[in-house]
């Protein structure tokens, strides 16, 4: 593991801002916000993180930069929706753990499109396989309910995705200066969200009181976390490493849920401690497994 701390640190703290922005976002859904309405709020609250990075740049904005932070975008804006999608489909502290297995997809996508010259090691595998044991207890349903697939499924189709996004960012931010690749990528994504507003429920521009507020409250700290997150890969080039670190947000999530998710009305802070305690265990595996991942290609 490189001894550069910044990046990693970064890393640990965008998992925390976005276990937080999560819970926030999930209360929302559960009072009503919608799913399609805050899935584009909160990205053009992200884009707006943005809005400085070529103001910041070396170099001039070129097309180039537009073309790769264009394709990187759109992958972007396909995992963020099956996010929000997993979130409401099934229990955060389920959804969030999964999503942590990011780490082991980036591996895999470096090697598959030969983006790192190192091959994979029996680490890698070994993660692979802590990673499906993981889900499996932390996605087993509670006695007498009904496993979400749904949630299960997007949470690991979000997952591929943003691994998929984490591999390409480096290598085309290596190619260009990192501001104007990563500003090109969020004003796509904020561009493209408009196509989910026709998708919406109800009056898109209508506030809609308790649940408007929660889900602006869960915009702010995910903008924070991807600009955390853009400059521990975007700049350091470390992206396998840092999802070490970022995966985190696994355990955030079952603590913070445990701790406080009666106290702001979340439906799952009432899951029993049994189910609790195996989806805890469950994201210490997932951790073993993503902290290998990288040792793999090592």
């Amino acid at each position: 593991m490189p001894n550069n701390l910044p990046p990693y640190l970064f890393a640990l703290s965008a998992g925390f801002v976005y276990t937080i922005s999560a819970l926030l976002a999930k209360r929302g859904l559960e009072l009503g916000a919608g799913t399609f309405r805050s899935l584009v709020y909160s990205n053009w609250v992200m884009a707006l993180f943005f809005v400085p990075y070529p103001m910041l740049a070396q170099t001039p904005l070129v097309m180039e930069d537009l073309k790769a932070g264009g394709m990187i975008g759109i992958l972007f804006f396909a995992a963020q929706s099956c996010c929000f999608i997993a979130l409401r489909s099934g229990d955060a502290s389920m959804v969030t753990p999964i999503m942590g297995s990011k780490s082991v997809f980036v591996a895999l996508f470096l090697f598959i499109l030969s983006l790192s010259p190192a091959p994979l090691g029996p680490e890698t595998w070994t993660a692979a396989i802590l990673a499906a044991i993981a889900v499996a207890l932390i996605g087993w349903p509670t006695q007498g309910s009904k496993p979400s697939l749904m949630g299960l499924g997007f949470a690991l189709a979000t997952a591929a995705g943003f691994g998929l996004v984490d591999a390409l960012v480096p290598h085309f931010s290596h190619l260009s200066d990192p501001f104007n690749v990563l500003f090109s990528m969020f004003a796509a994504v904020g561009l493209l969200s408009f196509l989910l507003i026709p998708l919406s429920k109800g009056k898109f521009l209508a506030f809609r009181g308790r649940a408007d507020r929660w889900m602006w409250a869960s915009c702010f700290p995910m903008g924070a976390q991807a600009v955390l997150m853009s400059i521990a890969i975007g700049f350091y080039h470390v992206p396998t490493e840092a999802n070490v670190f970022y995966s985190c947000r696994g355990l955030w999530a079952i603590l913070l849920v445990a701790w406080f998710g009666k106290r702001i009305g979340l439906k799952e802070g009432a899951i029993p401690k049994a189910t609790q305690i195996r989806r805890l265990l469950g994201a210490c595996l997932l951790l073993a497994g993503i902290y290998l991942a990288p040792l793999g290609g090592s």
